[in-house]
């Protein structure tokens, strides 16, 4: 299994999982970690530089003190990108991480070439009154699990058979969770005209953004 690698981006350290070659896809985990044995990763490798960072406070990565919300890890692969070669990146987010490409593709369009966003959060698009985003904190395991996996007898982890460690990893992955995205929403950060959400709506969407 390979190893991790460990960036100094703006002098927080960042362990990324790279794999295969080609043009870059950058992809931001959502609750957990890209696991390197996942089969997902050797398919994406096949078609392209695969580069997995590891939010910070997530799995066994160290939080900086000031780390504690969504701009802060935003700001964090702002930098990343500039560590990567220049010329266009295809950018995935994954759940939590598709709330965070949706950001950093609004802030840097001329270097994404490409946004895929799979079963992202914090993009809000229905009224006050629609549950849009499943609240994961106040809603019983059973029914997250259930919509979270495809089959979740086959692929849902299993508290129970996991070691201490993974246990430990898992554990802090939902209080980072908790901590970045507890207030969800998809402004540009620092505006005050919500200018990203609008967006946000029109790449999801894939038309004009609608008034809310």
């Amino acid at each position: 299994m390979a190893a991790l690698e460990r960036l100094d981006v703006g002098g927080v350290p960042l362990d990324v999982l790279r794999r295969g070659a080609g043009r870059p896809l950058l992809v931001l985990h959502g609750e957990a970690p890209l696991d390197p044995g996942a089969p997902v990763v050797d398919l994406l490798g096949a078609h392209a530089e695969v580069i997995a960072p590891t939010h910070p406070g997530f799995g066994h990565s160290a939080r900086p003190d000031d780390f504690d919300t969504v701009y802060d890890l935003v700001h964090l692969y702002l930098d990343l990108l500039e560590h990567l070669p220049p010329g266009p990146v295809t950018l995935m987010g994954l759940s939590f991480g598709g709330w965070l490409a949706a950001e950093i593709a609004a802030a840097r369009s001329h270097r994404v070439e490409r946004l895929i966003l799979v079963d992202a959060v914090g993009i809000k698009v229905g009224d006050r009154e629609t549950p849009d985003i499943l609240d994961v904190f106040n809603t019983a395991p059973a029914e997250v699990q259930r919509r979270r996996w495809h089959e979740p007898a086959k692929w849902a982890p299993d508290p129970d058979a996991m070691s201490n460690e993974a246990l430990v990893a898992h554990a802090r992955n939902r209080e980072a969770l908790c901590l970045y995205a507890w207030h969800l929403t998809c402004t540009t950060p620092g505006s005050r005209d919500g200018s990203t959400a609008s967006r946000c709506r029109r790449w999801c969407c894939g038309g004009p953004a609608t008034g809310s």
